[in-house]
């Protein structure tokens, strides 16, 4: 065949391929072919080790392993080597490896069109157990805090479901340093100067952090990226999972011959031929007993709607215009958040009373039908920890160590004494209420807090504050009770080298 005949067929080859296309979404409607399984019809399929390793030849995935090898290798070994924290080096670099495997699903892939939580959320399993894997890791109480700044790391790992005008991803991954510090400096300040593996462990922390930040900020700033010309994500990932199909995916070039889905081997290998006959006869056996094809449920062309007809052009030239119907809207109802299991139990290792993932509902549901949990003290060494709940009340009866209330919207906590004191971690809108006494509290990233003080402990209670806002005591004044902030504001300035702090005249 001649130079000239090969030009010839380029021409229908790309038209074909068009065609091919379009029948390919006419039968996947229709119902003759059906669509690759959705995530949550059929679990997800599991990657091929060879095109994870091929995929590593992206620019986003490559910065992204370069970042992990300078950076999270480093602290799964720091983990390793303070001997205590049992698997969670492991778990640290399984999670983190699920987050490799959203990028590359993401760089072969375009943008879903439903909420990319829902969306990801089949994908996210190996994070989300990894996840669960280090929060139920039964540790000594000496490796409690090693833990807790841990889990706060960990949250930075919902970058890839942030998007604007939510929130920026670099910025919401920047705000889980401060917390992760909250308890890497108290680990610094105990072994500074005598053991340096475990200010390794508190340095690491911070590199994994500052490091995710850096990345995202070049790669993804403004959310994940997805490659406009990709696939769905669904089929992203059952390519991923085909140990035969190890190409990258790369954008189409416009005019060039793209390659055939795998669903129509027969029909791909026609039209590579120029064998139109062959494609012909494929499409013809298609044919269903019931004679339903490829084509059926297409609507036919009448002569009224082929508007390139002559005598339904007006005496301009210019073919009518096609009337279209108002835009259909949907209403999508905002979804809640999942949450995970409620917990309320007493954990003899450690001496810690646990209450997670509880709101009014369920507390009503399992604990009491006043939705008041309620926490009777047996020994002064118990502590009390308290993780994301929603507007309960818990009321903590007897004399007992300490009480941490992290991450928790809308809660009120009555207690009687605490020997060492109370903490009160990245919470919005809450009440503490000592009947007793309490020596410290601890306020950070909190918005919207009372402390209410009894007489006892109104001349010896301290209050430690950092990067929180809308803080108030309240205490008896004689027969009333009086309210006051706590200041947020202060001025600054030098003296003699040092700087000095001093109240704003606004609390004075």
């Amino acid at each position: 065949m001649t130079n000239k005949a090969l030009h010839g067929i380029d021409p229908l080859k790309d038209l074909l391929s068009d065609v091919l296309s379009r029948l390919e979404n006419l039968e996947t409607k229709v119902g003759i072919a059906p669509p690759h399984p959705a995530s949550a019809s059929f679990p997800t399929p599991a990657p091929n080790e060879a095109n994870l390793a091929a995929a590593g030849e992206v620019p986003s995935v490559k910065a992204y392993d370069s970042y992990m090898k300078n950076s999270v290798s480093y602290l799964a070994q720091a983990c390793d080597d303070l001997g205590g924290l049992q698997n969670m080096g492991d778990l640290i670099q399984k999670a983190w490896e699920g987050i490799r495997l959203i990028i590359v699903l993401a760089s072969r892939s375009k943008a879903p069109e439903e909420s990319i939580t829902e969306a990801l959320a089949p994908h996210m399993k190996p994070v989300q157990d990894a996840i669960v894997g280090i929060r139920n890791l039964k540790l000594d109480r000496d490796w409690d805090r090693h833990q807790k700044a841990v889990i706060e790391m960990l949250a930075g790992l919902s970058w890839v479901y942030m998007r604007p005008p939510q929130a920026l991803p670099v910025g919401m991954v920047k705000e889980t340093l401060g917390s992760a510090e909250f308890w890497s400096n108290r680990i610094r300040k105990d072994f500074k100067g005598k053991n340096d593996t475990q200010i390794a462990f508190c340095d690491s922390i911070k590199a994994v952090i500052t490091g995710l930040a850096e990345y995202i900020e070049e790669y993804h700033k403004t959310g994940l990226t997805f490659s406009p010309r990709g696939v769905s994500l669904a089929e992203a990932a059952i390519r991923l999972s085909d140990p035969t199909d190890t190409e990258p995916v790369e954008p189409q070039r416009q005019g060039s011959f793209r390659k055939l889905s795998t669903r129509h081997p027969m029909i791909g290998s026609a039209i590579v031929g120029g064998n139109i006959a062959g494609m012909m006869e494929e499409l013809s056996k298609r044919k269903s007993s019931e004679g339903d094809s490829a084509a059926t449920g297409l609507k036919k062309v009448t002569k009224d709607m082929q508007t390139w007809r002559k005598e339904f052009k007006p005496s301009d030239g210019h073919a009518p215009a096609v009337p279209v119907g108002p835009a259909k809207t949907e209403k999508k109802e905002k979804k809640t958040p999942l949450k995970g299991l409620p917990i309320f139990e007493y954990q003899d290792r450690g001496f810690k009373w646990v209450v997670e993932n509880h709101t009014k509902e369920s507390a009503a549901k399992e604990v009491s039908k006043d939705s008041v949990i309620s926490i009777e003290i047996s020994d002064p060494k118990q502590q009390v920890y308290i993780y994301n709940c929603d507007g309960v009340t818990f009321q903590i009866k007897g004399k007992f160590k300490s009480m941490c209330l992290d991450m928790c919207t809308g809660c009120a906590v009555v207690l009687d004494d605490l020997i060492s004191g109370a903490e009160v971690v990245n919470c919005k809108k809450v009440q503490l209420q000592v009947n007793g006494v309490c020596p410290v509290f601890t306020i950070d990233k909190t918005i919207n807090i009372v402390v209410y003080l009894s007489q006892e402990s109104l001349a010896i209670s301290t209050f430690t504050t950092s990067l929180s806002s809308e803080m108030n005591v309240s205490f008896p004044d004689g027969d009333d009770q009086k309210e006051v902030p706590i200041p947020e504001q202060f001025t600054h300035k030098l003296v003699n080298g040092c700087v000095k702090s001093d109240v704003s005249d606004l609390y004075h």
